[in-house]
């Protein structure tokens, strides 16, 4: 099979392109599609001149790293010729500069792999070899915890069986806010939906579904029926969708910026406060950092996990959803988490893909983007069209449905993409151990401590509590299984 995937490119990738060659490319990235019958000599011309003043700090380099110079280069023969019969032309030194062999490189590079126009190789291991992308994750799966099977009798590879194996169809059309006009493309989608791009990923899926213990937790890992048949076993089916809906629409509202650990601990005691009439305590105090902790702090919240965005991020859109009893966020990422997590007497959607950022780092997302901070989540102009042609033209082919698709890629290019601790436990599995580790340490009886967190009545949290220092990152430990939906 290596031969399917091989690619006309060597390794190793070129190196990163350089700060000015960065800003060069990017001054003369609007003018670089001109052709005949669109003139945009002046415009050209005007961009020449520096204005601003990293511009002239960049020209007074010297002649061999000149912004002009290095744009000059990047603009179509055409407009360079139209540029030198105007009298507009680089120096020498300049002109020889400005062929930035590293950048230009990197982009042939990054084509042969279907991401076309790169800014940047963001996460090189995205592109090596299928196989190895593949070993690599298999090698990081972390063993199963026996929470899940004590607390909801079911393992991986039972949930991966609920799920039909990744083709379980969802019962509900996936939502969020788009664009006024609709969904649109961007710059971004129209580097990346390519079939180059989509058979890098195919080949690399394929690879990992030689490995059942990658495949049964990642393709699983939104399935979350047996918590809500057990929520149903509890307090019936009409009150458990209502009790559901409410975890499922809560708990998410803390994964931006967040590991799904911080999440479901923050989540869930957010809702017990909820449902105990202390929101505004909980507001007022679970973002407080560890050291800032005082002997009047409240006890019940000790062992949340501070978080440097709780008033904004995540308790603003909560607060909201409390006083209007709607999910208004601006970005798709959060609302398609909430669909992909439901179950099918509350509706779930499978059709489009979770927008997280690990998975758009695997798409190429973060290669593309001119912004300054390109490895973070897709926003809503991006994911438009992004979302649909993932589900058409990557889940598709692998048979399977586009968010389960989306969980098995995350786990599969975890050690690529920036996550640090092992892989392949579910959400359920991750909720579990939580539930377990806080009964364990509380002396408390974790079926007990199960049921209380379903209802919404406690919250969970791991054994080894909370480091000292404030802030959403907890280097003291690190939990077993996957952080799948940070950003």
């Amino acid at each position: 099979m290596a031969e399917r995937y091989e690619t006309d490119v060597a390794w190793p990738l070129p190196q990163e392109p350089s700060a000015a060659e960065r800003a060069a490319f990017a001054q003369s990235r609007k003018y670089r599609n001109v052709g005949p019958g669109n003139n945009k000599l002046e415009a050209v011309a005007d961009f020449l001149i520096p204005k601003e003043p990293w511009e002239y700090g960049m020209m007074a380099l010297g002649p061999g790293v000149g912004l002009a110079g290095r744009a000059l280069a990047q603009l179509p023969k055409a407009v360079r010729v139209g540029l030198g019969a105007a009298g507009i032309t680089a120096t020498a030194s300049e002109a020889e500069a400005a062929k930035v062999p590293s950048f230009k490189q990197m982009q042939k590079v990054l084509k042969g792999f279907g991401i076309d126009d790169a800014q940047r190789i963001l996460k090189p291991g995205v592109y090596k070899r299928p196989d190895e992308i593949a070993r690599e994750a298999s090698e990081n799966v972390a063993p199963e915890h026996p929470a899940m099977k004590e607390l909801f009798g079911v393992t991986r590879e039972d949930l991966y069986e609920i799920g039909e194996r990744g083709t379980r169809k969802g019962n509900i059309e996936p939502s969020y806010k788009m664009p006024a006009k609709g969904p649109q493309g961007s710059y971004v989608s129209d580097a990346l939906m390519n079939p180059r791009n989509a058979q890098r990923q195919i080949d690399t899926l394929t690879e990992a579904q030689k490995y059942p213990g990658l495949v049964h937790g990642m393709q699983s890992w939104y399935v979350m029926d047996p918590a809500f048949q057990r929520l149903e076993q509890l307090v019936g089916r009409e009150e458990a969708i209502k009790q559901y809906n409410q975890f499922n629409t809560v708990v998410p509202m803390f994964s931006p910026a967040s590991p799904v650990t911080s999440e479901l601990n923050r989540g869930t005691a957010a809702r017990m406060m909820i449902n105990r009439g202390e929101w505004d305590k909980f507001l007022q105090h679970g973002g407080t950092a560890v050291d800032k902790r005082g002997a009047d702090f409240p006890p019940e919240l000790r062992d949340v996990i501070p978080h440097p965005y709780h008033s904004t991020a995540q308790g603003g859109p909560v607060g909201r959803y409390l006083e209007t009893g709607k999910v208004e966020m601006s970005q798709p990422k959060v609302p398609l988490y909430m669909q992909a997590s439901g179950v099918p007497q509350t509706g779930f959607q499978t059709k489009l893909p979770v927008p997280d950022a690990h998975w758009g780092r695997s798409v190429g997302v973060g290669d593309v983007r001119t912004t300054a901070n390109p490895g973070v989540s897709l926003k809503g102009p991006e994911y438009g069209e992004l979302g649909p042609w993932y589900r058409e033209n990557v889940a598709k082919p692998m048979g399977i449905e586009a968010v389960p698709a989306q969980g098995f890629q995350w786990g599969v290019y975890a050690p690529q993409t920036g996550v640090d601790t092992a892989i392949g436990a579910p959400k359920l599995e991750l909720l579990s151990q939580m539930i377990w580790e806080r009964a364990k340490k509380l002396g408390l009886d974790p079926a007990t401590m199960r049921d209380k967190v379903l209802m919404g009545r406690e919250h969970a949290a791991w054994l080894l509590g909370i480091p000292t220092a404030g802030g959403a990152a907890y280097e003291a430990y690190k939990p077993q299984g996957s952080v799948i939906q940070s950003q």
